[in-house]
């Protein structure tokens, strides 16, 4: 026996193979549904962010933001957590503090623990029992579209 060699096994004894891993089941794989959704990115509640966030997949923000968020897929202001900037996304909903308007493309909610201080743009929009809203709410189309005829005072639409 030597101090750098290995010990080799004797004639008697064939050294081990290991075992080659096993196959994944075809069938297992099938059962399995595909998943489409992204890994959801999150800033923790020690995380406190300067500057624009931008992104493809769902933010979930549990820290500070101080800047826009503009992403690709659902954005959720949790309780404890506060953006002091524009939030663009697919969908948003604030759990936390927002201090600035909130688009979404599909639906914003505001929920009961939720704090907004900024208008809020969107087709769908819920807002809460004891949610707090100071600002606008425009809903119904596509958001960042303005009804034709209708002025940001809402001068020129004819009233009947």
């Amino acid at each position: 026996m030597s101090l750098f060699r290995r010990d080799e096994p004797s004639p008697a004894q064939p050294a081990e193979r290991p075992s080659p891993a096993p196959r994944p089941d075809a069938s297992a794989s099938a059962a399995r549904p595909a998943t489409s959704a992204a890994t959801e990115t999150r800033i923790g509640p020690a995380l406190r962010v300067d500057g624009r966030v931008l992104g493809g997949g769902p933010l979930r923000v549990e820290g500070r933001v101080e800047g826009e968020i503009q992403v690709e897929g659902r954005v959720v202001v949790a309780e404890g957590g506060t953006v002091a900037g524009r939030i663009r996304a697919v969908a948003v909903v604030v759990e936390g503090r927002v201090e600035g308007d909130v688009v979404a493309t599909d639906r914003a909610e505001v929920t009961s623990s939720g704090a907004t201080e900024g208008d809020i743009e969107a087709p769908r929009v819920v807002i809460a029992e004891g949610a707090f809203l100071k600002g606008n709410v425009t809903m119904g189309g596509r958001a960042g579209e303005r009804p034709a005829g209708r002025h940001a005072s809402g001068e020129g639409a004819e009233r009947t």
